[in-house]
Order: structure tokens, then C-alpha cells, then sequence
């Protein structure tokens, strides 16, 4: 993910620098785009739908019944949605439906410069084991009973069967993970998250990065320019605001170089499927003693996810020749308003186009 997000700054940083001669000279230059609203219908619980347009201009929202079928609601002025008026499988994309969060609300900070430098391992990464338990005869619903039947481990012992004071178990209890509880959140693709990383190429430059309903934005300062990267999943087009000058433009592809832009890259890894392979120790960072939770990502390489308490702090990338790269996390939450998603309306449109193709 870091590597994609500095292709993107420095990306950004190379159009500044080339453009800064000539940028009056072109600053209202080429024809400005017309960019789309997302067609979204937001209800006031803030789940999101799919907006649908029927040939009399009547919009509807795009709904699911249990099995998938896609239905078109009403919408009143308000926002709420209504009765259903008809299905519309063949007319709606069901890759286009937004995905809602429906997890815990997660919002979470933590000062960013209190968990960087080394990590020392305190406790080296282990699997849970299989725990045995012994409880009363009369309330034993384990699956393995020590010299009996396991059907009848599923009754109480006192309703037939023996009546001995008690039983050992051994139960594979599922292991409650730290990362659990933003696994969810990261599935959906709805989060916002506030970090900076270990890249002396970025420096201690704090970057925000926001995800929601396949739209993301990356937002920091690049050479005392506050830039912003917008990409827009209904356009599939990646926008550059400036802050600073009140200006976007549509991303000149090339300008990103071999590393190119492959949006999935940015959050690959943060939803894995499973956290079974999950490996739990305790390490050391300035003194201060953080949980630590490890995945093996083959050949070596490693990602550890660093918990002060229960909150995510870090997230270290080790790769097989041992080279960490860390982000450390500031804030992390499930709250992603839609107007972190919009270009401003009073920003002007600067083609950078001609940058692109003088940068080779």
C-alpha cells in the first residue's frame, strides 16, 4: 500500500515542479471536464444505495432482498425509502451496489509518534492451543468427553448417564483476535484511517486515506502543497485537487510511472479472509509493552499488526530480507462522511495534460 501512495505524492510533486515555471501562463488552460455526482441515495441512517434513473427521469434506489434480487425503491424527499416498485436484475450492475457498514463503530486514535523506532520481541509468536477444561458432570456440552460417548456429551449428564462430580474437556476455542474487530470494517471498504509511514522519501508527512463504496481519497502535503488524490469508482477516473491553488485535474496515467495506479493494491492485505494463520506475541517499542499479532506472508516476509491495548497502532511490513516498513496509525475509524469524496464546487479546473507529456 505505501509503495502505491508514494508513487502517487511524488507523482503529484513531479507535476508541481515541472509546472511551476509556466503554471500562470497555463493556469486556466484546456477544456474542464464534466465530472459525475455519485449516484448514490444516502437514507438517514446513512446507508447508501444505488441511485436508478427510470426513462421519465424519476429516480429510484437500488434495493436486495435476501437472495440478491435487485429491486427499484421509491424515495421520498427525505430520503427514506419506500415501497418497492419492480425487479431490475438485468438493468443493474450488482458489482455497482455500495457496500454498508453495518459492523461496530470503530473510532480510534492514538499519537503517531508514541509507537516508532525498533520493535523488540518480548514474547515470541505463538498459535493457540487447544485448551482443556474441566467443568460439573451435569452441564457438559463438549464434543470429546474423557471415557464416554460423545453423543451424550450433548445432554446434561444428569438426565442419564453418569452423575460423577465432573468431566475434563478438551475444546479447540475459537481465539479472539485484536484484529478482529476491524475486520469487518475493512471488509466492507468503509474506513477512514490517519497515518504516517517509515519512508525517508515521505518524511513525517501525516497522510489520510479514505475508502467508501469503491471510491478512495489520499489526501497530504507535498512541497507546503496540501494535494489531494480523488478516485471516483462510478467514473473510474482519478482526479489531483490543490488545495492550495483551488484546482483539480483529471491524474495523467503516465505520470505514475512503472509503479502505475492499481487501486486494489491500496488496501489488499487489510480484509484476508481468514485470521486463523494469525500468530500472537508481545513486543517492546520505547519502552512501552504492545500486542502484537502476526501474519506469514510467505518466503520470509511478514505483516505484524501492533495493538496498544486493543487499539491498532502500527502496522510493520517485514520483508524476507528483513526490512521493515511501518506505518504508524493516528486515527482509524468506521465514520466516512460522502463529502470526503466531492471536489469542492468553487475549485477550478487546470489541465495538466501537457505536464504530463513534458515529464516523458
Amino acid at each position: 500500500m505505501k509503495k502505491i501512495i508514494r508513487g502517487i505524492l511524488l507523482g503529484v510533486l513531479a507535476l508541481i515542479i515541472i509546472g511551476g515555471a509556466v503554471l500562470a501562463f497555463f493556469l486556466f488552460g484546456g477544456k474542464k471536464p464534466d465530472v459525475s455526482p455519485q449516484p448514490y441515495i444516502v437514507d438517514s441512517e446513512g446507508t447508501s444505495y444505488l441511485a436508478v434513473v427510470d426513462e421519465d427521469g424519476v429516480t429510484y434506489a437500488a434495493v436486495t432482498d435476501a437472495v440478491g434480487n435487485i429491486y427499484a425503491a421509491e424515495v421520498d424527499e427525505n430520503g427514506n425509502i419506500g415501497e418497492t416498485k419492480g425487479q431490475i436484475n438485468d438493468q443493474v450492475d450488482a458489482a455497482k451496489l455500495p457496500t454498508n457498514y453495518t459492523g461496530e463503530h470503530i473510532d480510534d486514535t492514538a499519537d503517531v509518534n508514541a509507537f516508532t523506532g525498533s520493535a523488540e520481541v518480548v514474547e515470541e509468536p505463538q498459535t493457540p492451543a487447544e485448551t482443556p477444561t474441566t467443568v460439573p458432570s451435569g452441564e457438559v456440552t463438549a464434543t470429546t468427553v474423557s471415557g464416554g460417548d460423545n453423543t451424550a456429551a450433548t445432554k446434561k449428564a444428569n438426565n442419564g448417564g453418569s452423575s460423577a462430580g465432573t468431566v475434563t474437556t478438551t475444546q479447540a476455542q475459537k481465539q479472539h483476535y485484536r484484529l478482529e474487530k476491524y475486520q469487518e470494517m475493512f471488509k466492507s471498504g468503509q474506513y477512514l484511517m490517519e497515518f504516517k509511514t517509515s519512508d525517508p522519501e515521505m518524511g513525517d508527512t501525516p497522510i489520510t486515506l479514505a475508502s467508501k463504496n469503491g471510491n478512495l481519497m489520499i489526501d497530504s502535503t507535498i512541497q507546503n502543497f496540501k494535494c489531494k488524490m480523488l478516485y471516483l469508482s462510478n467514473e473510474d477516473k482519478t482526479y489531483i485537487l490543490i488545495d492550495n491553488l483551488k484546482k483539480y485535474s483529471e491524474l495523467p496515467e503516465d505520470m505514475m510511472g512503472e509503479e502505475g495506479l492499481d487501486m486494489s493494491d491500496l488496501t489488499k492485505g487489510f480484509a484476508n479472509e481468514s485470521l486463523d494463520d494469525l500468530k500472537v506475541s508481545t513486543v517492546k517499542v520505547n519502552g512501552q509493552t504492545l500486542n502484537c499479532e502476526t501474519r506469514d506472508n510467505g518466503g520470509g516476509a511478514q505483516t505484524r499488526y501492533l495493538f496498544n491495548g486493543d487499539t491498532l497502532v502500527r502496522i510493520d511490513d517485514v520483508a524476507s530480507d528483513g526490512t521493515v516498513s511501518s506505518t504508524y496509525i493516528s486515527r482509524l475509524t468506521s465514520d466516512v462522511p460522502d463529502s470526503t469524496f466531492e471536489i469542492p464546487k468553487n475549485y477550478s479546473y487546470l489541465n495538466l495534460s501537457w505536464l504530463a507529456n513534458m515529464a516523458g
